[in-house]
């Protein structure tokens, strides 16, 4: 099972990073993702779960996860290949380990029925994923305001 992505810590000494648990099965997405996050300039750390298997062991503290650190923030995709974004946000809600992580799902279709359907599952918020890197890099800036992070710089 894979690790983290990436680690992208700014400045150690200050507070703790944010660890933000990604849940996407779309690699230049997460890659996008990540430089959103670096241009918005706080401590994080990205750990990205590439499949629903992955996310579901994850949730579940089986095997190499059995022990992981609990995320700040989880982003979840809802278009998953085997499982629906509203499988995992199922088990991530009927996680105790996770009680209390706030979940944002991200997806690139804009149904008004998902939005307030994931809402009564608890989702803090519904980011639809943009078509232009523009758009994309404001996403960074979306998350560090959700997690209440200032800038290091």
């Amino acid at each position: 099972m894979p690790g983290p992505l990436t680690a992208n810590v700014e400045d150690p000494s200050t507070a703790a990073a944010a660890r933000i648990l990604v849940i996407e099965d779309n690699s230049s997405d997460v890659f996008l993702l990540n430089r959103a996050l670096t241009e918005q300039n706080f401590g994080f750390e990205l750990v990205h779960m590439p499949s629903g298997d992955a996310a579901l062991a994850f949730i579940r503290r089986q095997g190499a996860y059995a022990n992981a650190a609990v995320p700040n923030l989880i982003l979840l995709d809802l278009n998953l290949s085997k499982y629906t974004g509203e499988d995992i946000l199922r088990a991530i809600r009927g996680a105790k380990c996770l009680d209390g992580v706030p979940v944002c799902v991200w997806s690139s279709s804009r149904s008004g029925r998902d939005e307030a359907f994931l809402k009564e599952l608890g989702v803090l918020k519904f980011i639809t994923k943009p078509a232009g890197l523009d758009q994309f890099m404001a996403i960074g800036q979306t998350i560090r305001d959700l997690l209440g992070r200032p800038k290091t710089r």
